[in-house]
């Protein structure tokens, strides 16, 4: 009975990650391709319509506004929509989550802001976060350099953002990735790469 129940978790190990994967794929498609199918519809007509136009279409658009925000009046388009939407109450807080959490998440310019640190909580006891930026508000001594670190919580949603000196963290040489699944896991994806570095 035993043998079988290794034989039964690890073949949910293999086949449930893949299986949350391709359904996760499969319904960012389906809703990218919605979101463009019928307009394409109307103005393709049935006959010339391909299943996959939409999403491709979406795609392409999605590029085509990354480009314009590089330009200076894409990006003061950006900075006029936020502006309003900083006004609205409920609104504002919404979107500045998503907002702040894919810039974190998706590659950009500033990668080499996003760093995986390590910090000593109590005596040899270290927490592994990531830092966000500068201290958002100024605490403790005025001439000590704050930075914002975010330390997720394993296997849920949430965590802390701790304000904590520069001088108390340790960079690690892990992508944000690698720090990630190790943290979201509880260390069981993770890899022994805890090394400062030089």
């Amino acid at each position: 009975m035993k043998l079988i129940m290794t034989w039964f978790g690890k073949g949910m190990l293999a086949v449930v990650p893949a299986l949350v994967t391709v359904y996760a794929l499969v319904w960012l498609f389906g809703m990218l391709e919605g979101l463009l199918a019928v307009p394409l519809q109307a103005l393709l007509g049935e006959r010339l319509y391909v299943p996959g136009t939409g999403l491709f279409l979406a795609v392409g658009i999605l590029i085509g506004v990354g480009v314009l925000i590089d330009a200076y009046v894409g990006r003061w388009l950006v900075d006029t929509m936020e502006a309003v939407v900083d006004r609205v109450p409920v609104v504002k807080s919404i979107y500045g989550a998503v907002r702040d959490l894919l810039q974190f998440a998706l590659p950009g310019p500033d990668d080499d802001a996003r760093r995986v640190v390590a910090w000593e909580f109590r005596e040899g006891v270290w927490m592994v976060g990531f830092v966000t930026g500068p201290a958002f508000v100024a605490v403790g001594e005025p001439d000590v350099e704050r930075v914002s670190v975010y330390f997720p919580m394993s296997y849920q949603i949430g965590g802390y953002t701790f304000l904590l000196p520069e001088s108390e963290l340790t960079t690690l040489d892990l992508t944000v990735e690698e720090a990630m699944k190790g943290v979201l896991t509880a260390g069981v994806m993770g890899k022994d790469k805890a090394r400062p570095n030089a």
